[in-house]
C-alpha cells in the first residue's frame, strides 16, 4: 500500500475534524484509491488531485472506496461525479464503494445514486465489473 498526496494531520483540541487521508493501491489494472476522514471544502483538493493523478496515469478503473470516510460535503460530490464524466468519456470504469451511512445518505439525498456507480462493498463492485 502506498500513500498519496496526503499525510495525516495530528487532531488536537482546537481542530477536532479528522485529518483526510487518500491511500492508493494499484490491483493489476485497477487503481483503489482508499479515502478515511472527512471530504469538505478544507481538503476537497487531496481528492480531486488523487482523481487527477489516477486519470492521467491511465488507469483502466478506478475505485473509490470511502468505506472509511465520515462526512463529504457537495464538493466531494462534485468531484466523484466529475471523475464519473471523465472515466465515461475515456471509455473506463469507476467504482464507488459506499456503505450505508452518512455519505451514503448524501448521495440518496443529492438524488446521484442513479449516476453515480455506488456499491456496499469492494465485493459487489468486483462482481459488477
Amino acid at each position: 500500500m502506498s500513500a498519496f498526496a496526503t499525510s495525516p494531520v495530528p487532531m488536537s483540541a482546537a481542530d477536532p475534524q479528522p485529518a483526510l487521508r487518500v491511500t492508493r493501491d494499484q490491483v493489476g489494472r485497477r487503481t483503489v484509491l482508499s479515502v478515511t476522514g472527512e471530504v469538505d471544502m478544507a481538503s476537497v483538493s487531496e481528492l480531486r488531485a488523487a482523481v487527477d493523478s489516477a486519470l492521467a496515469d491511465g488507469t483502466a478503473e478506478l475505485w473509490i472506496d470511502l468505506s472509511r470516510t465520515g462526512f463529504m460535503d457537495s464538493g466531494g460530490l462534485h468531484v466523484l461525479l466529475d471523475a464519473r464524466r471523465r472515466l465515461r468519456d475515456l471509455n473506463r470504469r469507476l467504482a464507488v464503494i459506499c456503505p450505508g451511512g452518512a455519505v451514503r445518505r448524501l448521495f440518496e439525498v443529492a438524488g446521484v445514486v442513479e449516476w453515480l456507480p455506488v456499491y456496499e462493498d469492494r465485493v459487489a463492485a468486483h462482481l459488477a465489473a
